[in-house]
């Protein structure tokens, strides 16, 4: 985590992740080389190794998922989801809203939160990889993709909120 002005509001996680911030504030920025360029822009949410890399001055974007160019230097009020592998599944907000693939799932699961040893998908990008966003509570224990998040509603500091899958499984 890199030191901000503590005016800033940022939430900077991982090596280089909005290094370059200078007055931009209230970001959230997740992920190894995450928005690196990034200086002014304010309230954008990105999330994913090596996204969103020129990145320098946008506002209120969202970016979901890793190894993604994302919006242009300027762009504002961009969301795009997009696999591991760079490729963007869906894209709001650049030109056209645009779908790239039907392959991606977005699944709902308006069950109760379980235990961390079963995987709870609220967005599943690939169902070969398990590369996706789950909930829980308790540490997690179950194979999920690189790259994956895993929210844990019983978390009680910052390194017990929010996993990162950082080791295949």
């Amino acid at each position: 985590m890199y030191n901000q002005s503590p005016l800033s509001s940022d939430v900077r996680l991982g090596t280089q992740s909005g290094a370059g911030i200078t007055t931009g504030a209230n970001n959230t920025i997740v992920g190894h080389d995450v928005a690196d360029q990034l200086t002014t822009g304010s309230a954008n949410t990105i999330i994913g190794n090596n996204s969103s890399p020129t990145l320098v001055s946008g506002n209120a974007n969202t970016v979901i998922g890793a190894n993604i160019t994302g919006p242009s230097a300027s762009g504002s009020n961009v969301v795009i989801l997009a696999d591991g592998a760079g490729q963007s599944r869906f894209d709001y907000g650049q030109t056209t809203a645009s779908v790239a693939t039907v392959s991606a799932k977005l699944a709902v699961n308006p069950s109760a939160v379980a235990a961390g040893t079963s995987a709870n998908p609220v967005v599943l990008f690939s169902t070969t990889a398990g590369f996706g966003i789950y909930f829980g509570s308790g540490a997690p224990s179950f194979a999920a993709g690189v790259g994956s998040l895993y929210l844990r509603s019983d978390g009680s500091s910052t390194s017990t909120r929010l996993y990162v899958c950082s080791v295949a499984t």
